[in-house]
């Protein structure tokens, strides 16, 4: 009876896969892996059964990651506007990719003014407006100053305070720089005013 061994070598093939295909959806949430119909076609014709079961392999793309070169669909923030980069979503304000800083803050004698200026580096975009804050105590002043694109950054350009509306003591002064809905401010720098 030689017909009889091939039913059997077939139910044992297609048990096998069964089986394992079984195993690879325990509930862990991954689908479970199909069966190729070549696998199925050759496990039915095959005329003596094989030495031990093929492994299933799961049909579909190998990976779900992006390759290298792939656009991915997260919302990753993007360069600061003008650095050249391409374009990303929009970063949240906090993660505003440049950095302001104040340069200098000084009493100037001959002209009895408060000056500060102050650049902006990871930018060449000179579409934003400089803001300087003086502060001291309770009382703030404000001043605002031209930007100006560099091979590197922006340029800020220097700003007075009046001896009228700045009085004798210690000034905190930062910088703000802002593009848009976007900005970015400085960590203060102190001056004294005699």
């Amino acid at each position: 009876m030689p017909f009889a061994s091939r039913p059997i070598a077939a139910f044992a093939v297609v048990g096998a896969l069964s089986l394992l295909a079984a195993g690879c959806s325990s509930g862990d949430g991954d689908p479970a892996p199909t069966r190729s119909p070549s696998a199925s076609r050759s496990a039915t014709a095959s005329a003596t059964p094989p030495a031990s079961a093929p492994a299933a392999t799961p049909s579909g793309p190998a990976s779900s990651a992006p390759t290298e070169g792939t656009p991915s669909d997260d919302d990753t923030p993007g360069a600061f506007p003008g650095s050249g980069q391409t374009a990303q979503p929009d970063p949240d304000p906090a993660d505003f990719p440049a950095t302001a800083l104040v340069t200098f803050a000084g009493w100037d004698a001959a002209s009895r003014t408060l000056q500060a200026g102050g650049l902006v580096s990871g930018t060449t975009d000179a579409s934003g407006r400089c803001t300087f804050v003086a502060r001291k105590g309770g009382t703030t002043r404000t001043a605002t100053s031209s930007a100006e694109a560099s091979p590197s950054a922006v340029n800020c350009a220097q700003v007075s305070f009046p001896a009228a509306q700045v009085s004798t003591g210690t000034w905190s002064i930062t910088l703000q720089y802002s593009v848009g809905s976007k900005s970015t401010t400085s960590d203060p720098m102190t001056a004294e005013v005699p």
